[in-house]
């Protein structure tokens, strides 16, 4: 691949659709939303097939049929032990993979590493955010959109804004995103992947997206967010400072810990969504980070190879009450639940897989893997094409570690 190859504005459009799709509320969370995902899919399908005339790497094409058949043998299982599977949910999560898969195609063809088109995405959608997140603080503006009575300018979702000054401080930055959490992950994955693109937790030749996607996160006020930042720092300094570390990772430290004990979405979140978990009870309901691992665990035990299946009748079953969204506020666990454990080790694998064969670097891949569970603690990023994609990405590289 050639490294001063310059992206078009155009070619930048269908990693940004598949963002849009990944939790931009207005194309991802509305009633159409499915219908929506079926057309735009099959049209892009058609595209890459047929109008640019590309066809699908054996490789590729491989390990979307391997991920398919895993999933098809799991409903299978579900339906045999469960009596009831949700067989559009499942034609959804099949069509966000496919979907992941002829966009990586399409940037194949392009010789654009997506990656770094990832990265300037996200740097651009953290500038576009921030007229409409200063907007934000003086009232909820934009389209009224039928997920959690926010409002959208399609670039930036817009949150209510309660009363007295502190709560204007707390307006929260979402970008285009369901909530300020979800575009922090997002964002957070763009670090992973600079450190990815350099083999190392370096900045490097990305110092201008780095900064608006620093200054992102910090806007977007995530606990979970905040906390990968600081992993993400904590490496940085070790990989580039030498007997600079003396110094250094002490402040960082007080620094983590200052922030930690002052900011209220920081520790008195944690400490509370913890004390609550503790107790709960089988029947008790949570969709807090701790609460909802602790409601999931009897699910998980239940079916811990097979899941529980995507409808609210079997996912839901030993709370038969539950008949809707409860706001789910674990990514892994509900995950587990869904699709069991082997499934989610596959994905972790092919993470580790698609890291190890781009930074070349067992610390890194590693780093980078655990960096992606914490992002997981917090959103439902793997009901999404962008997340679900990095079950095909290593699949782009040969051997010798080349982008094709």
């Amino acid at each position: 691949m050639n490294q001063d190859r310059q992206i078009s504005l155009k070619e930048y459009l269908p990693l940004f659709l598949l963002l849009c799709f990944s939790g931009n509320p207005l194309i991802a969370s509305e009633g159409y939303s499915k219908m929506l995902l079926v057309i735009y899919t099959f049209g892009f399908v058609l595209y890459v097939r047929y109008v640019l005339g590309l066809k699908v790497p054996e490789r590729m094409l491989t390990i979307f049929w391997v991920v398919v058949g895993c999933i098809i043998t799991l409903v299978v299982f579900q339906h045999i032990l469960l009596g009831f599977v949700s067989y559009p949910g499942v034609m959804a999560l099949i069509l966000k993979v496919l979907l992941g898969l002829f966009t990586l195609l399409y940037y194949m063809d392009k010789k654009i590493d997506i990656l770094e088109a990832y990265i300037k995405v996200m740097a651009f959608l953290v500038v576009a955010s921030l007229p409409f997140w200063l907007i934000n603080h003086f009232g909820c503006y934009g389209k009224s959109i039928t997920f959690n009575d926010l409002k959208t300018f399609f670039f930036y979702t817009s949150y209510p804004v309660g009363e007295g000054l502190s709560s204007y401080m707390a307006v929260r930055n979402a970008g285009m995103f369901w909530e300020a959490g979800a575009f922090s992950g997002y964002l957070i994955l763009a670090l992973a992947f600079v450190a990815l693109k350099n083999g190392r937790f370096q900045i490097g030749n990305f110092k201008r997206e780095v900064f608006w996607i620093t200054l992102g996160i910090i806007t977007a006020m995530s606990t979970t967010g905040f906390l990968a930042l600081l992993f993400i720092l904590n490496i940085y300094v070790f990989q580039n400072y030498g007997i600079a570390k003396i110094i250094i990772v002490p402040l960082t430290f007080l620094v983590i810990y200052l922030g930690y004990s002052k900011l209220d979405f920081m520790q008195e979140k944690i400490i509370q969504q913890y004390q609550e978990s503790r107790e709960l009870s089988k029947s008790d309901i949570s969709n807090t980070r701790f609460g909802a691992m602790t409601m999931d665990l009897q699910y998980i035990k239940s079916q811990p190879f097979t899941g529980n299946g995507l409808d609210a009748k079997t996912r839901y079953r030993f709370h038969p009450w539950i008949n809707t969204d409860i706001g789910h506020g674990n990514g892994m666990s509900n995950f587990l639940v869904y699709w069991g454990i082997p499934f989610f080790l596959f994905w972790m694998f092919c993470v580790y897989k698609a890291s190890r064969t781009i930074s070349q670097s067992n610390v890194v891949s590693w780093c980078v893997l655990i960096i992606v569970l914490i992002l997981l603690q917090g959103e439902q990023f793997l009901n999404y094409p962008m997340f679900l994609m990095l079950f095909i990405l290593p699949y782009i590289y040969k051997v010798d570690f080349k982008f094709v």
